[in-house]
């Protein structure tokens, strides 16, 4: 996605003035990742928001018994980051990685808060973007306690049909809370049908 494509999404989605895209690509700083390659990892500090210009990012954090659980995965103009970690300032719970090679742009507390100042249709803007962000984090829960594994699998396709393209299995497996294996039975016997 090139940085007009992104400032005409801001301008017609988020109903934010030229100057207002302008001054954010001014604060954001736009880094390249190499595949694999990890953004933030988990107990690091500084943390920030993300804007996934290309890409796919997975968040993550890892248990006691070192097992990755997938938390999030941030595809084109997704926002990501720990947002405990940046309003609380302390150092990162999750660690956050490229799963293919991505350009991402990243904006600190301080020049968020600026925008926001600045620009009240961005604190608009983030506002709407933190109640879907929770609304989609309490539809996860409910799925997570709820649904079958292979509803689960489904719902995962029909709302991300391009990650299952780009993401590794073992990483949609942990997001839905079953094994790789399990998923591959899955999928297998889902085939069959």
């Amino acid at each position: 996605m090139t940085q007009e494509e992104i400032k005409s999404q801001f301008i017609e989605k988020a109903s934010l003035s030229a100057d207002a895209v302008s001054d954010f690509f001014e604060n954001a700083e736009l880094i390249s990742l190499a595949k694999n390659q990890h953004l933030i990892k988990s107990g690091s500090s500084p943390v920030y928001f993300v804007l996934v210009k290309s890409g796919c990012l997975m968040t993550y954090f890892k248990d006691r018994n070192e097992q990755v659980h997938a938390i999030q995965f941030g595809q084109e103009m997704w926002w990501t980051g720990d947002l405990d970690a940046i309003f609380n300032q302390h150092a990162s719970n999750y660690a956050i990685k490229a799963l293919v090679p991505s350009e991402v742009y990243l904006l600190s507390k301080e020049k968020f808060e600026d925008l926001n100042q600045k620009h009240p249709a961005f604190e608009r803007y983030f506002r709407v973007l933190f109640q879907n962000a929770l609304i989609s984090h309490q539809k996860r829960i409910i799925r997570n306690i709820s649904y079958t594994a292979e509803e689960k699998y489904l719902e995962f396709v029909k709302l991300h049909p391009r990650l299952e393209l780009i993401v590794p299995q073992k990483y949609i497996a942990s997001f839905m809370g079953i094994t790789p294996e399990f998923l591959s039975k899955l999928k297998r016997k889902m085939a069959e049908s």
